[in-house]
């Protein structure tokens, strides 16, 4: 852990260490120096890299040729982030150094990340870890007043610090997610939103995998010892710990009794050397916590917790108040009483709510803090309307495939006859088409003979359109016809007019009737023009898409 901890230095770990590395890395004759496998080195809380450049310089004198890579990453006060995002972190650091040794590699791990190695080999299935070496690791968690405790919550000792650990905020913190409080058993499987996972004290939907996955590393070493000083009991090292009495109990004590736990104990002697198999750990992760049943509810909750919040707030009440006054009783007498009368006051009220908090899983993450639920992670976006249903894994929608829904299904080239006569892929999709003296029937896919299929909304619509164009210009031109006849017949009645001013000063009697009769027709004809001109301007104003409309029928197709 803390480097400036007095004799809890990682350089002195590296003597403990050194015994193992010839078993780890057994000597090759200098031709072969290039087969030794990589090391991948994780430092622990507080830690940085440059910790362990003696182990670094060791190795490359004792085994030269050796890539040795010691993780830079979540150093100093970074250490204290949750410890599921370091997991996520070191993880995307390993994979390419995997990638480029198919042989496997050696993972040493030292204090606090050698919980972090354990929960990247739970989550990783194509990890190729041969060597896994936890050095002085609380692998079953904290229990103890060391110097970085003090300094962390200067105020709370171990018999109380489970109040801030086992609160949601608390599990915000990588020493809280391996607090082990064993006065406070139940509310250390409710509320471990990592350590009592990755042992398997509290059912989770991912246990099985986990287990299988890790049963993928070739061998074990645990080292840890009573001169450790930090971790406490420092039996956690070796999967020991404290029982409800603070009584130590070793790694096959917690095991159930029988035939199985007695195998188990039969190989006590070989967890301090290097392990050939890790079927005790298998085991181990298998025991179910007592109080720790499964809460999952919902795809990618870990478990959920209750816990209670105190609220303080104000409130406004009515208070009476009794005021003495003067009044005539009976016999003309003045009495005194009192009359009762409110006024508002406040009033400070202190009440306990219970909320409910999730913990995610790792790959999951919540859409706000307040939510119950959880949604996947998928480092790139599902594309072409694909959903992200676990970490990592869209469900496409059909007609589109890949890890991230970016490729478009050719889905006429697949063994199914999906069209009679010819097949066009198009995105996300497929068409149909016939040959000229065919046409394509209801279901989109069989070509039969018969006329060709009726004309779309569309084809109406511009048909339509025609019609309503073709009936403008006609209305048009009859207008036009229409006004120079109504030019010519005012020219005439101008004549008339003139006519009838010159007849007027004759006496009616004298007007021949046939005069009268041509000069009423000839008035009635105008009236008549004037009114189909007018009535034609109405239809042209109806039609002539002056409020950008085709009419009533054609707006609503």
């Amino acid at each position: 852990m803390l480097g400036l901890w007095g004799q809890r230095h990682p350089a002195a770990w590296v003597l403990l260490l050194l015994p193992f590395l010839p078993l780890l890395l057994p000597a090759a004759p200098a031709p072969h120096r290039a087969s030794y496998k990589p090391v991948i080195v994780v430092h622990g809380l507080f830690d940085s890299s440059y910790s362990f450049r003696h182990l670094l310089e060791y190795i490359n004198e004792t085994h030269p040729g050796t890539v040795v890579t010691v993780l830079d990453l979540f150093d100093g006060r970074e250490s204290l982030r949750p410890l599921w995002e370091q997991v996520q972190g070191f993880r995307e650091a390993v994979v390419p150094i995997m990638a480029k040794a198919p042989q496997g590699v050696h993972l040493i791990c030292y204090s606090q990340g050698g919980l972090v190695c354990r929960a990247l080999l739970s989550v990783m299935d194509d990890h190729n870890v041969d060597s896994f070496i936890s050095l002085s690791s609380p692998q079953m968690g904290q229990y103890g007043d060391t110097d970085y405790l003090k300094w962390l919550f200067p105020t709370s000792m171990r018999s109380n610090l489970y109040r801030i650990c086992y609160s949601p905020w608390g599990q915000e913190f990588s020493i809280c997610n391996y607090w082990h409080d064993p006065h406070h058993d139940d509310l250390y499987l409710n509320a471990s939103s990592f350590l009592a996972l990755i042992n398997g004290e509290r059912d989770h939907p991912n246990a099985t995998e986990w287990r299988k996955n890790f049963l993928r590393v070739g061998h074990l070493v645990l080292i840890g010892g009573p001169d450790d000083g930090v971790i406490t009991p420092w039996q956690s090292s070796f999967f020991g710990f404290y029982d409800a009495n603070e009584t130590v109990l070793e790694m096959e004590e917690q095991l159930p009794k029988g035939p199985e736990s007695k195998r188990i104990m039969g190989s006590r002697a070989e967890l301090c050397t290097l392990l050939g198999g890790i079927s005790f750990l298998l085991l181990l992760m298998s025991v179910k916590g007592a109080k720790g049943g499964s809460l999952r509810e919902s795809p990618g909750v870990c478990s959920k917790q209750t816990v209670v919040v105190p609220l303080r707030y104000n409130e406004s009440y009515s208070q009476p108040v009794y005021k003495p006054y003067l009044t005539l009783c009976a016999g003309r007498r003045i009495c005194s009483t009192y009359r009762t009368t409110y006024r508002v006051m406040w009033r400070e009220v202190r009440r306990e709510v219970q909320q409910t908090h999730t913990v995610c899983c790792q790959g999951w993450k919540k859409r706000h803090p307040g939510a119950l639920t959880c949604e996947a992670i998928c480092s790139k976006p599902c594309l072409n309307g694909g959903v992200c249903i676990r970490p990592d894994r869209c469900e496409c929608a059909p007609g589109w495939g890949g890890k991230h829904c970016h490729v478009d299904v050719d889905e006429c080239r697949t063994s199914v006859t999906l069209c009679s006569h010819r097949c066009l892929n198009t995105a996300g999709s497929f068409t149909c088409g016939c040959p000229h003296d065919l046409v394509l029937g209801p279901d989109g896919r069989t070509c039969k003979e018969g006329s060709p299929e009726p004309p779309t909304s569309a084809s109406i619509l511009s048909v339509a359109v025609r019609e309503a164009e073709n009936d403008e210009r006609s209305l048009k031109r009859e207008i036009r016809e229409l006004r120079e006849r109504l030019e010519r017949l005012e020219q005439w009645a101008g004549q008339a007019g003139a006519w009838v001013r010159a007849v007027l000063p004759v006496p009616p009697e004298e007007l021949q009737p046939e005069q009268v009769a041509e000069l009423w027709g000839r008035g009635d004809r105008i009236e008549s023009l004037s009114d189909q001109v007018l009535l034609l301007e109405e239809r042209l104003g109806a039609c002539s898409c002056e409020d950008n409309s085709l009419g009533p029928g054609l707006n609503h197709r």
